[in-house]
This record gives structure tokens, sequence and C-alpha cells, in this order.
């Protein structure tokens, strides 16, 4: 499938149910939703001229030290190059810990040594965006992974009322996730608009989409394998 192929729905949805941005949420960590992120701010500027986008990925652990020791995340700056360095990198991602632990574990263990207590407050005020600016907003692993002192990924999205896209990674065991999460959506009243099911490896399970399309009423595209 293209990769514009891919998008397309979206364009479609937003025609009918106008919003000022998305949720990017997924099934797991490392299963391609910076990427799919990326994709969907570059397909917009191409269909949407003069769209401005804010990407906002508002806590990151794992970041990794540059050549003057200062932290950095890798998927802000997939981000800022994806919406032409309209903004900053600490503007896009202003909470930035070294250890690769959940951000809500690093947030404690900075907190005993003096560090902020981040709560989702913080993080949503950090995700807000420039008026008329479309955001797009990426969430820190699955959609309940613990993301700050006092909630989880969801708790974000309630607090943003964005609607929901959903990263499936393309490997066993991914319906099992996929519908929890769906199902995770659900009860919280949030909106889905389209699940990308995302193929990790060439080998990836060909029979997934088909088999999402007959689980769940969501509209689905597949995003082809990416080889480095």
């Amino acid at each position: 499938m293209a990769m514009s192929t891919a998008y397309t729905p979206l364009l479609d949805w937003l025609k009918t149910t106008p919003t000022g941005g998305f949720f990017i949420t997924g099934t797991d960590t490392d299963i391609g939703k910076t990427f799919v992120a990326c994709q969907l701010g570059r397909f917009l500027q191409e269909k949407r001229p003069g769209l401005a986008i804010s990407a906002r990925k508002p806590i990151a652990s794992g970041a990794i030290r540059n050549t003057d020791n200062l932290l950095y995340s890798d998927d802000a700056i997939q981000l800022q190059q994806a919406t032409d360095h309209i903004e900053s990198l600490p503007t896009i991602c202003p909470y930035l810990f070294e250890a690769a632990i959940s951000p809500a574990r690093a947030i404690k263990q900075a907190s005993e040594q003096g560090g902020k207590p981040i709560t989702i407050k913080d993080l949503a005020i950090a995700c807000q965006v420039p008026d008329h600016h479309f955001a797009l907003v990426e969430g820190a692993g699955g959609i309940y992974s613990p993301l700050a002192i006092d909630g989880l990924n969801i708790d974000l999205a309630m607090e943003l009322q964005y609607p929901l896209i959903l990263v499936v990674g393309n490997r066993l065991g991914c319906l099992n996730h996929a519908l929890l999460t769906v199902g995770a959506i659900e009860k919280a009243g949030l909106p889905l608009a389209h699940i990308f099911v995302n193929n990790l490896s060439k080998n990836g399970d060909g029979n997934t989409v088909m088999d999402l399309q007959n689980l769940t009423p969501y509209p689905i595209s597949e995003i082809p394998f990416q080889p480095i």
C-alpha cells in the first residue's frame, strides 16, 4: 500500500469531524508512533497547503546526551524535521530523562533528588500549541503506560480531548494488545479516528488488518515495512 493511500482516510474524517489535533498512541513502545506521527504531519502539510502543524512529545525517557552533555530525544528531532523546524526541540519535548524507564518512574527518581514532580496537568500545558495550529501529540509507550506522577497516557489524552490515532505493531499477540487498547479508549469515551497497522518486519502477518477489520468498527490502514 502506498504511503499516501494509508493516510488518505484521515482527510475524509477531518472533513466531517473538525478537530484541533490528534493524540497518537500505541499498543506498546517501539511500534512506530513517531514514524506514523511524522508521516502524518508531512502528509497533512502536503494535502492541506498552509496548514501549520505543531508536534508535541511532552515527555521522553531514554534520552541521549549530545557532545555538549545536553539531553535530547531522537523522537523529538524527527518530529521537528517533519514539521519543517518551525518550533524548537524544548518546545516539542520539554521534559527529558536519561534513564530508559517509564517517564513516571523517571520523574519519581528525579523528584527524590530535588526534581519537579511533573503532573498530567503540566504535560497538558506543555502540549498547548499556537492559535490556528494543528497539534500532533505523541504519547510515550502504550495507552496505559505511566506518564506522570498522577496518571497514565490515557489521562493526558482525556485532558487534551483530541481524537486518538492508534498504532498497532504487527507482530505476534498484536490483536490482543490492539483490542485491549481499543477497549480502554472506548471506556474513556474518547473518539478513535484511525488504526494503523505498522509492519515492524518484512515478515508481518498479512492477515492482521483483515482480522482487526472483523473485530473493530474503526477504519484501518496498513503501513508497509520500512527497512532502516
